[in-house]
């Protein structure tokens, strides 16, 4: 499993909740919507071409609707890039209520890691451990550019 996959199998596996039980009575999985690559907006617009890493949406009410985005870094270098363009992240943050670095271990260090995000490690076997808890913001909500781009997502666009 590549790196890339590792993390990506970690962020889909931190948003599996227990929502129903099979007719075996045993608990089954059910998967919260996670998005990866996702656009900002549809069209050329200015900004619509940024996208978000990786976005999880939690669609339901008793959850607040809550709303995590996800920055993947695979290389010290790319972390350190992310970090000369704070503006980079800037969307990610105003549509989220948690932002969150997602990268294997020893490529960003805690202290390094900007006050409005928090930082998960993940090891090759897609297990993520939360390293800095990211804080939990409230958000503007989504515009309409950015739900036509999840309802493209939905129904097989990119």
């Amino acid at each position: 499993m590549s790196m890339q996959d590792a993390i990506k199998a970690a962020i889909l596996k931190r948003h599996q909740s227990f929502g129903f039980l099979r007719q075996d009575g045993k608990w089954g999985y059910h998967q919260l919507p996670v998005f990866f690559e996702l656009r900002i907006g549809t069209g050329r617009t200015q900004g619509a071409e940024q996208r978000i890493d990786a976005f999880a949406l939690h669609p339901y009410p008793s959850l607040g609707h809550h709303r995590t985005a996800y920055e993947i870094k695979v290389s010290r270098s790319d972390f350190l890039r992310e970090l000369k363009k704070p503006n980079k992240r800037r969307a990610a943050l105003r549509f989220s209520n948690e932002f969150y670095f997602i990268a294997p271990p020893a490529i960003i260090h805690r202290s390094e890691v900007p006050l409005e995000c928090g930082l998960i490690e993940v090891g090759t076997d897609g297990i993520g451990a939360v390293v800095v808890p990211a804080p939990c913001r409230d958000s503007m909500p989504p515009t309409w550019g950015f739900i036509a781009s999840i309802i493209g997502r939905v129904s097989g666009g990119k």
